[in-house]
């Protein structure tokens, strides 16, 4: 394998573990009612009715108490990220949040078999992307949405330019999702990641 090889595969795995590091991390902050692009439509934020943090707050106090009511077939969709919040602080991490935004991140979600979801998680730039494929099921009452990614791809279009096997990781250093809410007609999604940060999604 020459050096031009070796050097595009580092670029491709350090690009892929920024991703997956800041959607498994996602901080908690307050939401920004920005339009966001994909595909070449534009979603109308301010027509969600989006919650702010103080809202989220207490949706995950209920959720935590009372579980959140979300079902498998409800979390079913693509879901476009919008915003993360800085952990143990009321401010939006703007740059993480302008970033995922910027490489169009979302989270895809489909049924799989014996109550698994199929998932990837993407970020594109022009016509180039990097896509996570793994799978994940629902445990618990809140509930939480573990996950892990089993494959990585690179593509050029919609050719798959470097693929490559990824390692399940054990139990206990599984990421995972603590899910909060989901809006009523199913627009927008909240929930905690493993680092403890909030993150916010809508339905693309």
């Amino acid at each position: 394998m020459n050096l031009t090889k070796f050097l595009f595969i580092d670029i491709v795995l350090v690009m892929a573990g920024l991703s997956l590091w800041i959607m498994a991390h996602a901080h908690k902050g307050k939401s920004l009612l920005l339009n966001n692009l994909k595909d070449g439509e534009e979603i109308d934020l301010s027509a969600l009715k989006l919650p702010n943090q103080q809202k989220l707050l207490e949706l995950e106090a209920i959720a935590r108490k009372d579980g959140s009511g979300i079902s498998s077939e409800s979390l079913i969709g693509l879901w476009q990220f919008i915003s993360v919040w800085k952990q143990a602080n009321d401010q939006e991490d703007l740059f993480m949040s302008a970033l995922l935004r910027l490489f169009s991140a979302s989270l895809d979600i489909k049924k799989g078999e014996a109550n698994q979801f199929v998932i990837a998680n993407s970020i594109q730039f022009g016509f180039l992307s990097i896509r996570f494929k793994g799978s994940g099921n629902l445990k618990g009452k809140q509930p939480l949405l573990p996950f892990f990614f089993d494959c990585i791809e690179f593509k050029a279009g919609s050719s798959v330019v470097f693929s490559r096997f990824l390692p399940k990781p054990d139990e206990m250093n599984m990421p995972f999702f603590a899910l909060i809410s989901i809006e009523q007609n199913g627009k927008w999604l909240s929930a905690r990641g493993r680092g403890g940060g909030l993150a916010l999604w809508v339905k693309g």
